[in-house]
């Protein structure tokens, strides 16, 4: 039998399918069947939970940027070591920054690195650890944008 060529996007990054329900299961089931009678070696990567969505990344980048301009605003800079002055000095936000921010306590939690990789549930525990520890030590609340918030 003919093998199929598979297009540069699919021999790079593979195919990936999203099972919630038990036709979508039966469809899966004959994709990889035909798939094994074509190529007869196949190797699956599979994750649970549902990944972040793209609004819900939009959302997220959002959010880096609003915390930034906000604790900037609040006077509440992040703290770098610069050994050559001896002593921290402080830095305003920015967005990236949040972000790497937020990222350090994604990975603590979940042993995440990326916010592409992290589950759309696992968002929302990072969002009120974070949030949690902003109020307690600096007074500082910053709203997760909402669709509401996102309009304006």
């Amino acid at each position: 039998m003919a093998q199929k060529k598979l297009n540069q996007k699919e021999s790079l990054m593979g195919v990936q399918y999203t099972i919630n329900n038990e036709h979508k299961k039966e469809m899966f089931k004959k994709f990889v069947d035909k798939l094994y009678e074509e190529r007869q070696y196949i190797t699956f990567t599979y994750t649970f939970g549902k990944p972040r969505s793209p609004k819900q990344q939009a959302a997220l980048e959002v959010y880096f940027r609003e915390a930034a301009k906000r604790l900037n605003d609040a006077g509440v800079y992040h703290q770098m070591n610069a050994k050559f002055i001896k002593g921290d000095i402080e830095i305003p936000w920015t967005q990236e920054s949040f972000k790497t921010f937020w990222k350090q306590i994604q990975n603590t939690m979940f042993d995440i690195e990326s916010t592409t990789e992290i589950q759309s549930d696992k968002v929302a525990k990072v969002y009120d650890a974070i949030n949690r520890g902003l109020v307690e030590r600096t007074g500082v609340h910053i709203p997760f944008p909402s669709k509401e918030l996102m309009e304006k």
